[in-house]
């Protein structure tokens, strides 16, 4: 791999490889630590990058483990809160009752996913955030492509279940 292939890799899957970063580590400098751990990981293994079969789904399971590596390493820490980000809400904002009822269905949706088992989750976030097939996803995962459906129609029944749930206690429409 040339630097000119390098670049077009790293443009292509930078956003992809954050947002996935960040499901994870649910901070934005961390996930972009994370995704440059992972673009200098890929660009160490440039000489041996043409062996990779699929180069999406090894960056993908990188930025997973590094992710993980992450979270575990925060946990022996203090978790500090970034004040800066805390208030960012300026005066050019939405109207705030509106910035926070979108907050709160926000948070009953993080609430949900945050309930599903880790491979739901993963499906879940792999087929309606990253837009991946079914296929990719079992590619990437490992696991087979049955799994990799029953785990997203499971994922998806307890989303809704979950939220219709938390509507009948009368918080908000959705």
């Amino acid at each position: 791999m040339d630097t000119e292939q390098y670049e077009a890799i790293f443009y292509k899957m930078k956003d992809k490889l954050f947002r996935y970063a960040l499901r994870f580590v649910k901070d934005s400098d961390a996930a972009e630590d994370v995704v440059q751990d992972v673009m200098f990981k890929l660009w160490q293994k440039r000489k041996d990058a043409d062996d990779i079969e699929n180069l999406e789904a090894w960056l993908m399971v990188l930025t997973r483990n590094r992710s993980l590596d992450v979270l575990r390493k925060a946990k022996n820490s203090l978790n500090q809160v970034n004040v800066d980000e805390a208030y960012s809400i300026s005066d050019s904002e939405p109207i705030p009752d509106k910035v926070m009822e979108s907050a709160d269905i926000m948070d009953m949706v993080q609430t949900c996913l945050g309930q599903l088992q880790e491979k739901q989750r993963s499906v879940f976030h792999l087929r309606e955030i990253e837009q991946m097939s079914y296929e990719e996803i079992a590619q990437q995962t490992g696991f087979n492509l049955d799994d990799v459906k029953v785990s997203l129609f499971r994922a998806r029944k307890h989303m809704q279940r979950m939220l219709s749930k938390m509507n009948t206690f009368g918080l908000y429409q959705i």
